[in-house]
């Protein structure tokens, strides 16, 4: 006779809580936006009664801010740690590497970048505020990265805090054509990935010459 071996409660809870998480993700990337998913929608998702959802969070809101702030917050440091803009490149070859990096997130992550980029003008104001400020975080640390090669030393941090955010919006504005894409489709992703590396370069390089 075969025992079952029992889950430690705290192990359930933290099975339980992610399994709200990935309902969320896998209803966004089904198409249904943040705000139109209710409580008892993600319970049935999920498994559990709508009373078992309060056992985890308070409500959606805050639902939505953990998801954001637990996951892809872990996501986008992740990348921030990667990227490295900045750091001892030649200019030419780290802007290439960098955006494959993205592209190879995107890839591996394909529904936590569909709902960053579906959610950050969402309806759900908590959201929202929780991306924005994931986003922010983002920004500032590619306007310090920046601010390590030689020819962005000369710019002042407002105008570095603006190329970045520059930068972050043009590499989000991809993730959709990208998620698009089949795996049979490789010589469309191949120049995808071109023209995206071809923008990344204009925008750095001709701020890198910019005179103010």
């Amino acid at each position: 006779m075969t025992t079952k071996t029992r889950i430690p409660r705290n192990e359930q809870k933290r099975q339980t809580r992610q399994a709200f998480f990935q309902a969320i993700l896998d209803l966004s990337f089904q198409g249904f936006a943040y705000s139109a998913i209710s409580l008892r929608h993600v319970a049935r998702e999920v498994g559990v009664v709508p009373t078992a959802f309060y056992r985890h969070f308070e409500d959606m809101n805050d639902l939505g801010q953990s998801l954001v702030n637990e996951e892809l917050g872990s996501a986008l440091h992740t990348l921030r740690e990667h990227l490295q803009l900045g750091k001892t490149r030649t200019h030419d070859g780290q802007i290439s590497g960098s955006v494959a990096l993205f592209f190879e997130s995107i890839s591996q992550s394909p529904l936590y970048w569909h709902f960053i980029v579906s959610e950050r003008y969402g309806g759900n104001q908590a959201v929202y505020q929780a991306l924005e400020s994931q986003i922010r975080i983002f920004v500032k640390s590619l306007s310090d990265d920046l601010g390590l090669q030689p020819a962005f030393k000369g710019l002042s941090e407002d105008i570095r805090l603006l190329v970045a955010d520059m930068g972050v919006n043009l590499f989000f504005s991809w993730v959709y054509q990208w998620l698009k894409f089949t795996p049979e489709q490789n010589d469309e992703k191949t120049a995808y990935v071109k023209r995206c590396t071809e923008q990344a370069k204009v925008l750095f390089y001709g701020v890198g010459n910019w005179q103010g």
